[in-house]
């Protein structure tokens, strides 16, 4: 009797500890409303070559999630007796889920049948994860083939800090209180500094030069600012010239229409007279030279074979038009002519 009434109360005083560790937001074992098995952590799957950046991405959407401890191990699988164990499966199930959710196809499939999440972190691990020695190698290759290109200069950036950041996971400031660390940072960010100039284009050399002018020379947050100031007034400048060129056109297109005289735009509707006797346009039948006959002092200009028929009937237009403004002439026979 006694002890089935204490195997009684340890059960009971199991189940309690089992609840409050379910509902405190503090547990490892809780999960929240919002979580769900098709939950995205991180926006850039893995794909093999980054996984440095995607892992430690992960590990913190994981450490928010308080649960790094299903993945490093530190929280371990319990006996399947123990009434904590459906709690550590919901759990190491949803994680596993989530670390699956962010990995590209070709390696989802090898990760299916793996026990627990633990298993799949590391899995990864070993598959992915490479020595600092060639990691070091290929990062610092990259930064040397890096500059701007066609990219606007906080793409530019972005991309080297991203390479900065790794590297310095693979080669740690040691840690100093002597006064000797200031003089290697210093050192460290004036070689982000040049490195982020020699990259740039060669239409910056103006403001290139004068930061490496300056003494001392700025931090690499400050250059990367300054440069991207002169980006952006250069991309109002060209806005700027852009509609100035755009408005002359027009301007010019709105005069060409405007009335200027015997010459100009009302010239067009006069124009419009076509000739019944030559066919030409700019006189009528009674004015045609053909029948009433040239003024004297015409002088016929030589055709020239090289240009075509449209010239040809454009300088006799000319002409036609001429005689046609100077209709006050009297008329004159072709034997007067002669």
């Amino acid at each position: 009797m006694a002890r089935g009434g204490s195997n009684n109360g340890g059960r009971g005083g199991q189940s309690n500890s089992e609840i409050v560790a379910v509902e405190d937001s503090s547990s490892p074992y809780f999960l929240h409303n919002g979580d769900h098995p098709g939950l995205t952590l991180v926006s850039n799957p893995l794909n093999g070559a980054n996984y440095h950046t995607w892992r430690h991405a992960m590990l913190m959407a994981l450490t928010t999630k308080n649960k790094v401890g299903f993945v490093d191990g530190t929280i371990s699988r319990p006996l399947s007796t123990d009434l904590i164990f459906g709690s550590w499966n919901r759990c190491n199930n949803m994680i596993s889920s989530w670390i699956i959710n962010v990995v590209t196809r070709e390696i989802e499939d090898s990760l299916l049948y793996l026990d627990s999440s633990s298993d799949i972190w590391r899995y990864l691990s070993n598959r992915f994860s490479q020595g600092n020695g060639p990691r070091i190698f290929q990062i610092k290759k990259q930064l040397s083939a890096l500059n701007q290109g066609s990219l606007d200069v906080n793409s530019y950036f972005t991309k080297l800090k991203v390479l900065w950041d790794e590297l310095r996971v693979f080669q740690p400031v040691p840690v100093c209180h002597c006064g000797g660390l200031r003089i290697w940072t210093d050192y460290q960010h004036r070689e982000y500094v040049l490195q982020f100039l020699m990259g740039l284009n060669d239409s910056y050399a103006q403001i290139r030069g004068q930061i490496l002018m300056m003494d001392p020379v700025p931090v690499i947050n400050k250059v990367f600012s300054l440069v991207l100031q002169e980006e952006r007034h250069r991309n109002v400048s060209a806005s700027s010239n852009s509609n100035t060129q755009n408005s002359e056109p027009m301007a010019f297109g709105s005069n060409s229409y405007a009335p200027t005289g015997n010459s100009g735009g009302f010239r067009n509707r006069r124009d419009k007279t076509t000739c019944s006797h030559c066919g030409f346009i700019g006189h009528t039948k009674d004015k045609c030279y053909r029948l009433v006959g040239y003024p004297p002092g015409w002088k016929f200009k030589p055709k020239n074979p090289k240009s075509g028929s449209m010239a040809n009937n454009s300088e006799f237009l000319e002409s036609l038009s001429a005689g046609s403004s100077e209709s006050s002439m009297p008329s004159l026979t072709s034997t007067q002519c002669q």
